[in-house]
């Protein structure tokens, strides 16, 4: 027997709104609320969303172009950051994002060096790994994504993961 998935829409309120709060469904029929959104406000049974919560649904909605323009706006990104990259006994490249007074976002955040990324790549293919293995031999939890989103869309990752991924492409390189 399956069951009946409840419906929460405005049906569903004004009915509680009806038998559990008489006067306030008197007042609502009686015009003292603008809308039935304030009368559900007032009886309790749903919150006014902050502007926390507006901002958040905003943000969510906007394009990554929106987005970048509105952090320039408010002044929370630096220019692009140039990364330093240098070369590692391995003859890895390595990049010296995280290495104190390189400039980088203000939000601790930067994107994969290329040389970097290539050489992840490389090894996630020669031993058929998945970003989530890749994250547990670092030591990181397998269902952070981040290093999957930098890899496949190019979004910015933390400097702490980029300092565990030349640790963890060092360790790989040769085998």
């Amino acid at each position: 027997m399956t069951k009946k998935i409840q419906q929460r829409d405005n049906n569903y309120y004004l009915d509680r709104l009806r038998s559990d709060h008489p006067a306030i469904y008197a007042d609502l029929r009686t015009g003292k609320f603008k809308n039935s959104s304030e009368a559900f406000v007032a009886a309790g049974l749903r919150r006014r969303k902050s502007p926390l919560d507006q901002l958040r649904s905003a943000w969510s909605k906007a394009s990554s172009a929106e987005q970048s323009a509105f952090k320039g706006e408010i002044g929370c990104t630096a220019s692009k950051a140039t990364t330093t990259v240098s070369v590692a006994p391995s003859g890895l490249a390595v990049s010296q994002a995280s290495a104190p007074g390189n400039a980088r976002l203000a939000t601790g955040k930067v994107h994969l060096p290329p040389a970097l990324e290539a050489e992840v790549r490389r090894i996630i293919a020669h031993r058929r790994l998945k970003n989530g293995d890749v994250m547990r031999e670092m030591g990181l939890n397998a269902r952070n994504a981040s290093l999957g989103m930098a890899l496949q869309r190019g979004t910015l990752v933390q400097d702490e993961l980029i300092v565990a991924l030349e640790t963890w492409v060092a360790a790989h390189a040769t085998k």
